[in-house]
């Protein structure tokens, strides 16, 4: 008989992939490659600064650790190298590849089905340091905002296609708009009052119950805060979801 296969999913990494392997050291073990990590965006594993030998290194990295890895795409991703690699499926779902990598990056607005539990993803976040980063483009001429991170032009045909489906899990780098207000007290004082538009989209996903859980990362805690269903994830912080 076939080993159950686990499910996880981890809070943002911004390209320290050493995070992921510190939280397997009691694992090791136990966790084989067909279990699935998800990160709840901000993986950051992909940068406009790399140079081949980081980009070899951090693929004979990647590769060594004891997942199939979905990233969710946030708001600290170079999206203009992402959405230019090839588009492959996985478990139903829609994913950019690297090659020479076991990472796959969810397309926007993805439901993977994995071993009969469904998962429904969407990328994307605010970034309220855009002006900083923006100057320090200017600066040392190397890309390091890019507007894809809020983009919710296909929101309304992914809206549709989820009302009638089964969800078990919802996975995404930002809040609801509820939570994002009840999520205040919780965070620092610089993500306060910047809501934008995914906080919309996602509340109406929010508002359908159709779900078990959502995670969500973004907002940087000092430890997991969960209001109602949804449980928002400090950095590197991972957590086993079935």
């Amino acid at each position: 008989m076939d080993q159950e296969r686990e499910i996880y999913v981890i809070g943002d990494l911004h390209g320290d992939y050493d995070l992921i392997d510190a939280k397997l050291v009691d694992q090791r073990k136990l966790v084989e490659k067909h279990n699935v990590l998800f990160v709840a965006g901000d993986a950051g594993f992909i940068n406009s600064y790399e140079t081949k030998d980081s980009i070899l290194q951090r693929k004979q990295y990647l590769n060594k650790i004891p997942f199939i890895v979905i990233a969710v795409l946030g708001n600290h991703e170079n999206y203009d190298i992402i959405e230019k690699l090839p588009i492959v499926e996985l478990f139903g779902g829609k994913c950019y590849k690297e090659d020479g990598v076991d990472v796959y990056y969810a397309l926007n607005g993805q439901i993977f089905d994995i071993d009969g539990t469904m998962f429904f993803t969407y990328n994307g976040g605010l970034s309220i340091d855009k002006e900083k980063r923006l100057e320090y483009e200017e600066k040392y001429g190397v890309k390091l905002w890019w507007e894809q991170e809020v983009n919710v032009d296909d929101f309304d045909d992914v809206f549709k296609k989820i009302i009638t489906q089964k969800i078990d899990y919802v996975i995404t780098h930002d809040v609801p708009r509820s939570i994002f207000f009840k999520l205040t007290p919780f965070i620092p004082g610089r993500f306060k009052n910047n809501p934008c538009a995914l906080h919309d989209c996602f509340e109406k996903v929010y508002s359908l119950r159709n779900f078990k859980h959502w995670y969500a990362g973004h907002y940087h805690p000092s430890y997991p805060v969960t209001i109602e269903n949804v449980t928002v994830l400090p950095v590197g912080y991972m957590t086993k979801i079935k």
